[in-house]
């Protein structure tokens, strides 16, 4: 083999290995780019899970908490004038530890946003019970260590015309 000859096999060589670098390289992006990809639509399904059974555990609670109620102050009562009762301030700090830990969840990006306007009517009509605003002056201080909740809890109580306390 002459040198020129040598020369241009080294040169169709150096080119070969050129392109086959290239596609390496193509290959490893595009299989990096795909994980990537696998890896959103796993977090994704994850977020939505998590989601899911949030809602499932809470709306549990929430039965739980609602059943905890002195069985003469069925739910579609608690805008009624009541007995106040332990039981029944306990019952309220309940629910009002459930709403606030839903609350956080929401503040802090865990619990979707959707899920929480799904709860929030109902939160809000019950806050703004006679019961509850209340119960709420006789419990806030509960919620010191979370000052964001009690300004949720007092913002939602102000919007309201009922300020009228149960009967003791």
């Amino acid at each position: 083999m002459s040198r020129k000859e040598i020369m241009t096999s080294l040169e169709i060589f150096d080119v070969f290995i050129k392109s086959l670098t290239l596609v390496s390289l193509m290959f490893a992006a595009f299989s990096l780019w795909q994980n990537s990809q696998d890896q959103k639509r796993q977090r994704k399904y994850q977020r939505k899970q998590w989601n899911f059974d949030a809602f499932t555990y809470y709306t549990g609670r929430y039965e739980q908490i609602m059943s905890s109620f002195p069985e003469y102050m069925l739910r579609f009562k608690l805008d009624q004038q009541v007995q106040q009762t332990e039981s029944l301030s306990l019952s309220a700090l309940k629910y009002l530890n459930m709403t606030s830990e839903e609350y956080y969840l929401l503040e802090k990006g865990y619990l979707n946003k959707k899920v929480w306007e799904i709860w929030l009517p109902e939160i809000k009509r019950t806050l703004k019970t006679p019961l509850f605003i209340w119960q709420w002056q006789n419990l806030k201080h509960e919620f010191e260590s979370y000052p964001e909740f009690s300004d949720f809890v007092e913002k939602i109580q102000s919007e309201t015309n009922l300020i009228s306390a149960p009967r003791s």
